[in-house]
């Protein structure tokens, strides 16, 4: 009988073991969230009130296994935790920007000797890329529209390192899809040095009415080069491997470079070298605003215990900050649950 009891005791004490393992494992998510008042914070069960620069610090009811923190502001807003567009109507300024250098001799504008065109379009196809008679009729053949006017690029230079900067609104093309192309003619004039054209800075910039900013880098445009004139004696047939869609690391004549991040080159050629031709036409952009979504801090973890927590406000306004708290573990999903608190942050 002693020895039936005690087994009938441990099979007792195991079943309350495991009905306790099992409430904590399915724990249903609480939280509450308060504030700490003192001189320079105040709270009313749901408005806090503060001054700027000072530190507001919530306290917490309830050990959820995850908490994570929206300040409300700029980046930080629970409300934009899945946008990945802004409206067209909250873009404030679209524009193109870049830094042009000309060296060598850039033949005078408004002549048949100009070497550079700038282009842009909404109505681009697109390359194949694998048909090189295919695209450069359809390149050469497309009705582009200048991005930079002829008669704005650099005159003869005097100076190899004047740079000249470019700024050009976008906004028109707003919804659209875009393509940019540099057309590189090296002149049409054998018997001078063919101009060298560096392009640094290039980046479209949106700015949005909330003061939010996107910017695209060159290196994010999927430039590709279209090279009419692939194969004269001075183009260094042993670091070009794709002729017809290369671009080069290093300066070869009439060939891009375009590995670095926010800038691209175009090499200039001797006097007397054949005279190159050669695009660089970026991939189709839409320009419709997109945008990162706003995103929470982690303030808390499953390994962590969180009485409170503090944030600084150092700009006035008024903020919705937001707590979002979970329990997760690998047999429950006890729910989420969200508390907002509005900050008034005052002078």
């Amino acid at each position: 009988m002693k020895t039936i009891y005690k087994s009938l005791m441990t099979i007792a004490f195991a079943g309350l073991c495991l009905a306790s393992c099992d409430k904590e494992l399915k724990e249903e998510t609480a939280m509450e969230v308060g504030v700490v008042t003192d001189s320079n914070v105040s709270f009313d069960g749901k408005t806090v009130t503060v001054k700027k620069g000072s530190p507001v610090t919530f306290s917490f009811d309830g050990d959820p296994d995850f908490i994570t923190f929206f300040s409300g502001e700029i980046d930080h807003e629970y409300r934009f935790r899945n946008r990945t567009e802004m409206k067209i109507e909250d873009i404030e300024k679209c524009e193109i920007n870049f830094d042009m250098i000309a060296q060598y001799d850039a033949p005078p504008k408004n002549t048949p000797q100009t070497a550079l065109d700038i282009f842009i379009s909404d109505k681009f196809p697109g390359m194949a890329k694998n048909n090189f008679e295919a695209d450069k009729q359809l390149v050469e053949g497309f009705d582009w529209t200048y991005l930079i006017p002829t008669d704005e690029l650099p005159v003869k230079v005097e100076n190899n390192d004047k740079s000249y900067p470019y700024i050009k609104n976008l906004s028109s093309y707003l919804g659209k899809q875009i393509t940019i192309a540099f057309h590189y003619k090296g002149g049409q004039d054998g018997a001078v040095r063919q101009p060298k054209f560096s392009f640094k800075n290039i980046r479209i910039e949106l700015a949005f009415n909330n003061n939010k900013s996107e910017t695209v880098y060159a290196k994010n445009l999927g430039f590709t080069p279209l090279n009419i004139v692939n194969n004269e004696s001075d183009q260094q047939s042993d670091k070009v491997k794709d002729r017809e869609y290369g671009a080069v690391d290093g300066g070869v004549p009439g060939f891009w470079k375009t590995n670095l991040p926010t800038e691209i080159i175009v090499s200039s050629s001797a006097a007397g070298a054949t005279l190159k031709n050669s695009w660089l036409i970026s991939e189709p952009l839409l320009l419709n605003g997109s945008c990162d979504p706003d995103a929470g801090v982690a303030i808390k973890n499953i390994s962590q215990s969180l009485e409170i927590y503090s944030h600084t406000y150092e700009e006035t306004g008024t903020y919705t900050a937001t707590f979002v708290a979970n329990n997760a573990n690998y047999v429950h999903q006890g729910g989420q649950v969200v508390r907002e608190l509005t900050i008034n942050v005052v002078e």
